[in-house]
């Protein structure tokens, strides 16, 4: 059960990386582009998906602005 847990984080861990680099695109072109700020967004959004649950709800929420 244990090692089902890990798995199944590791998956949705891996999924919300991959669409942090899509909202920190985002995010950085509603700014300005700045390679800066993107470098920015991206730190913190990879820390966001480690969070379970995390990095899709803010995936949903840029994704309409």
């Amino acid at each position: 059960m244990r090692m089902l847990l890990i798995l199944l984080w590791e998956i949705i861990t891996a999924v919300q990386s991959f669409l942090s680099y899509g909202t920190a695109y985002r995010l950085t072109k509603n700014g300005g582009d700045n390679g800066a700020s993107l470098f920015g967004w991206i730190l913190v959004l990879n820390f966001a998906s480690l969070v379970p649950g995390l990095g899709i709800y803010l995936w949903f929420k840029c994704k309409d602005e």
